[in-house]
């Protein structure tokens, strides 16, 4: 073989070799790919569910409260981490993940005259507004409001 076919060859394997390379890089990073959008698929196709049974919702959340405030309508203080205290009659609901409970809001009249070392209050707008979602997380202390 003369010189020129030789570098010629050379050339032509040099490329291959690169080519197979970065073949097979692709074929990593689509695998990559692949992978974690199969990991985000899985995140975002779980579905958060709400548990109303009481039974359910103390195995979800066990704190003291729970049991009272699901089956009792009440007046109970959620204390929250900013100071606030939200005042409920009930829960509603508390997700399968213990990341959000569902509350029945009491009425702004319903907490006159609670004191004012509670904080700042948050009581439903009107009577046909008391559904609300807290998150769980942002909840310090409960407390009962009402004595019997």
């Amino acid at each position: 073989m003369s010189d020129p076919a030789v570098a010629a060859a050379n050339a032509a394997n040099t490329i291959s070799m690169w080519s197979a390379a970065a073949g097979w890089a692709s074929a990593l990073i689509a695998a990559g790919a692949a992978v974690f959008s199969w990991v985000q698929w899985r995140k975002i196709s779980r579905k958060m569910a709400m548990l109303t049974d009481g039974g359910a919702i103390t195995e979800v959340l066990p704190a003291w409260y729970t049991r009272r405030m699901v089956n009792e309508h009440w007046l109970f203080g959620l204390l929250t981490v900013d100071g606030r205290t939200v005042v409920i009659k009930r829960i509603v609901a508390v997700s399968d993940d213990a990341q959000w409970m569902d509350v029945e809001l009491a009425e702004s009249d319903e907490a006159e005259g609670l004191s004012s070392a509670l904080g700042p209050l948050v009581t439903a707008v009107a009577a046909d507004r008391t559904n609300a979602s807290v998150k769980i997380a942002n909840i310090v202390a409960a407390i009962d409001l009402w004595t019997s």
